[in-house]
């Protein structure tokens, strides 16, 4: 068994037991026996299932913002959102399941040639800590409404509201086998992602995680997408309108407790309003208030795990020597929150070039700080990292806005907004930030593979395909 922290005040809020290799064999092979009879349902049925799985979700907010909020430490505001959007996401993919269509391909007139889109078949989902409802959503939702069967597995820290999630989806219909939350830490995961038998694989985390699931499905050449890290740029030019930039820049950072992907954890200035925008921030930062996530005035909760806290604080004590700390808010002075996992949002500038804080991914609320002169080094500075999830520019010169979104290695762009986000849009990274994309259209061609059928018509083989003959492939 697992204890299951509360990052709030270090308590254990309950005890998990780990699925063993031997449970998740079991529960792929059931799953696979199970998934022929969901693909072979019509789209509307299958959608009706996950509409009343987003009733019940929608039934259930508080309930499951509040769990949320115990296990993981982010606010109530957040963690009521994310519930939502994590009933939108059932509906939105409800509405994609009678939506699958094939083509027909006009190859020429002795053929009628068309696609078929097919299930994979039994789908690994694999979700880090810092949105676990949401990402179990995210990873579920599609591959039911696709047709597969999906097996999730939640991090060890955040398990809780991702097994509350699997009642849900039982209760709403989903059949038995079908789906299946396997919680547990690496030696789950490494069973679930190297069996034989699962179809594919779709991660959420870390990269060098997303690395070791690689190599694990390249034994069976288990297709895989990976949604990684980042270290996002947010880059204001001189004339951007300033009060909706520094809005979106602390948004962009520190909400969270800065534990998102999609961080804009780098903050590339124009020199002509780098002394003005800097002291904005920082003020906005000294007034951030750390503490108790069921507290309407807190803006931060803690970090999700003391090895988080941890690896947070080490960046800061870091770039003190790297770089010069302009801005940290206070610590809470609550006793009864001594023991939980809090760090100070904190703003750094003039840092070394190869500083830490500027190239790795720290996944809390601090913020790096440079400068600029013109287009060019912009796109130079943001461009500097081997991560490429999202960027965000701020300039009301459309031409350049779209120049750079168009230059910048980034698989999200925003202009003149930050941290927006939507079913609808495509979403992945490049780089270190991973391959693969989820969401929207992208979701279909992730989660389905389309197979080809040529019917002759004229019969027997075309003229030039005999054997040696022009014209034949494979």
């Amino acid at each position: 068994m697992a204890d299951v922290v509360s990052p709030i005040d270090a308590r254990v809020l309950t005890r998990v037991a780990p699925a063993a290799p031997a449970e998740v064999d079991a529960a792929v092979r059931a799953a696979r026996a199970a998934q022929p009879a969901w693909a072979a349902r019509t789209g509307s049925d299958r959608g009706r299932i996950l509409h009343a799985v987003a009733d019940l979700i929608e039934a259930r907010v508080e309930e499951l913002a509040e769990t949320e909020t115990r296990n993981t430490g982010k606010i109530l505001s957040d963690t009521r959102r994310e519930v939502r959007r994590a009933a939108g996401s059932f509906r939105y993919y409800a509405g994609w399941a009678e939506q699958v269509r094939g083509e027909t391909i006009p190859v020429g007139p002795e053929y009628h040639t068309y696609t078929v889109p097919e299930p994979h078949g039994v789908v690994a989902g694999v979700i880090p800590w810092n949105v676990p409802f949401f990402f179990a959503a995210k990873k579920i939702a599609p591959a039911l409404a696709f047709g597969n069967a999906c097996l999730l597995k939640p991090a060890e820290e955040t398990p809780l509201t991702a097994l509350r999630l699997g009642g849900l989806l039982a209760e709403a219909g989903v059949p038995e086998d079908l789906v299946r939350v396997l919680p547990g830490g690496r030696e789950t995961g490494a069973a679930l992602v190297s069996h034989p038998d699962v179809d594919l694989i779709v991660f959420t985390g870390h990269h060098d995680t997303g690395k070791a699931i690689a190599r694990a499905a390249a034994a069976h050449l288990t297709p895989v997408a990976l949604e990684l890290g980042g270290k996002s740029p947010q880059v204001v030019f001189g004339d951007a309108d300033l009060d909706r930039a520094v809005d979106a820049v602390v948004l962009g950072v520190f909400a969270s407790c800065g534990q998102m992907c999609i961080a804009g954890s780098r903050l590339v200035l124009h020199e002509s309003v780098y002394d003005e925008v800097l002291d904005r921030v920082a003020a906005r930062v000294r007034a951030l208030r750390v503490g108790d996530p069921f507290d309407q005035a807190t803006d931060l909760g803690p970090q999700i795990t003391a090895a988080q806290r941890d690896k947070t604080l080490a960046f800061i004590a870091e770039s003190r020597t790297a770089g010069r700390l302009v801005a940290q808010s206070a610590l809470p002075d609550d006793e009864r929150l001594r023991d939980g996992f809090y760090v100070p949002p904190t703003v750094f500038d003039r840092l070394d070039d190869g500083a830490r804080l500027l190239r790795e991914e720290v996944f809390g609320p601090v913020l790096a700080v440079s400068s600029f002169r013109d287009d060019a080094e912009a796109l130079r500075l943001a461009d500097d990292t081997d991560f490429g999830l999202a960027a965000g520019v701020w300039t009301a010169d459309i031409a350049r806005a779209h120049r750079f979104a168009g230059q910048v290695r980034a698989g999200t762009v925003w202009i003149n907004t930050y941290r927006v986000l939507s079913d609808l849009v495509p979403f992945g990274g490049v780089g270190l930030s991973g391959y693969g994309r989820e969401n929207g259209t992208e979701a279909a061609h992730l989660y389905l593979r389309p197979k080809s059928v040529w019917t002759s018509l004229a019969g027997g083989t075309p003229q030039g395909y005999g054997l040696g003959g022009a014209g034949a492939a494979g």
